[in-house]
């Protein structure tokens, strides 16, 4: 292992990241836009994220509002 990528196992993405990045081009678009859309609130988000949608092959992530607002305010979304 060279020494430069060692520093990377310790650096862990938090699992919403880790799910948001498993998405399909289409569905992690529209969930980025729910994301950075400030109008949005975070419970509401947080709402859409749980729910899975067959049709789209979209399967939720158990997201709770502080997921969304600490990956908002990581992003420098603004509320």
């Amino acid at each position: 292992m060279a020494l430069a990528a060692r520093k990377q196992l310790l650096i862990r993405k938090p699992a919403f990241e880790v799910w948001l990045e498993s998405l399909s081009d289409s569905n992690r678009k529209v969930v980025v836009g729910w994301l950075e859309d400030p109008s949005i609130p975070n419970h509401r988000v947080a709402d859409w994220v749980r729910e899975d949608d067959v049709e789209d092959e979209f399967v939720g992530y158990p997201a709770g509002k502080d997921t969304i607002a600490t990956w908002r305010r990581v992003h420098n979304v603004a509320r």
